[in-house]
């Protein structure tokens, strides 16, 4: 069983303000540490997988759900791919939640509230899953449709289903012990604390008490990319948010951590598909 918006791919189209996705499989991809410039609420289902988030490493049951605000890394690893793995999930652009709060339920605040300190994993009970599945598919399915009122119709959908699913959160929360790797998870924090820093094995070698080898090693296990990869992954979102700011590129590679505007463009492309100023072109498209 298969269910989807558009194309399968993980990104939005251009000039989308939300997407969601349905999925139930049992042949299953790798999915490396990353991150998205728009917010995603992810809805466990079923399976046997580790969740890394941000260097918090879960072990998420049925009813389990992520909220992973733009910017934030992010991973799953599949434990036993011989059981079925089932989940939905809600793509949003903050321009959209920000068009559909209001004063009184202001939903970006909201989740910048309830993400604060790292805690980005909750809980709803079974009966509550259920209908913001059963919601979601009712979206997928009149995603179809080009006539313009059921356009904005599913468009309201999604904003209800938002605010149910966001007021449920805040009611119920889960947090699942981690039994992995505490060194890297501290890793993480001191890289994304430090990333428009100068980093080098050997300052990693220095504060984790750790040959670079052992690092590194244990780094592409847990994550699936390399420090330096992360690192680089690290400055662009950060690029990314400053641009979206109205920076000019050439005043934000140095701000990132990049010693000269070629590393930083080639990394910038290579993660984004843009060049720094495709990204600002279309970043001043998306403003309301």
């Amino acid at each position: 069983m298969e269910r989807m918006v558009w194309d399968r791919g993980h990104q939005m189209p251009a000039g989308r303000e939300f997407e969601i996705y349905h999925f139930s499989e049992d042949v299953l991809q790798p999915v490396w540490y990353h991150a998205h410039p728009y917010y995603e609420i992810f809805f466990f289902v079923q399976g046997h997988t580790r969740n890394i988030v941000e260097g918090n490493d879960i072990l998420p049951s049925r009813g389990d759900v992520f909220i992973y605000p733009p910017g934030v890394m992010h991973r799953c690893i599949h434990l036993d791919t011989d059981i079925l793995y089932e989940r939905f999930y809600i793509y949003c652009r903050p321009e959209f939640l920000q068009a559909i709060s209001s004063a009184d339920f202001d939903i970006p605040r909201t989740i910048a509230q309830m993400t604060a300190d790292d805690r980005y994993y909750f809980h709803v009970n079974d009966d509550t899953l259920s209908d913001l599945r059963a919601k979601s598919d009712e979206i997928i399915a009149a995603s179809n449709s080009l006539l313009p009122a059921d356009k904005l119709i599913n468009r309201f959908r999604v904003g209800q289903l938002l605010v149910q699913t966001l007021t449920e959160l805040t009611a119920n929360s889960a947090i699942p012990q981690s039994k992995y790797s505490n060194r890297m998870s501290s890793l993480i924090h001191y890289v994304n604390q430090h990333a428009a820093e100068q980093i080098s094995l050997s300052n990693l070698e220095e504060q984790f008490f750790a040959s670079k080898f052992a690092l590194m090693k244990e780094f592409k296990e847990y994550t699936g990319i390399t420090i330096h990869q992360y690192l680089l992954t690290r400055r662009v979102l950060m690029a990314q948010d400053l641009i979206q700011q109205g920076m000019k590129p050439n005043e934000v590679a140095p701000k990132c951590g990049f010693q000269d505007y070629t590393s930083f463009y080639r990394a910038f492309k290579s993660r984004t598909g843009l060049s720094p100023e495709q990204y600002r072109h279309d970043a001043g498209k998306m403003q309301p």
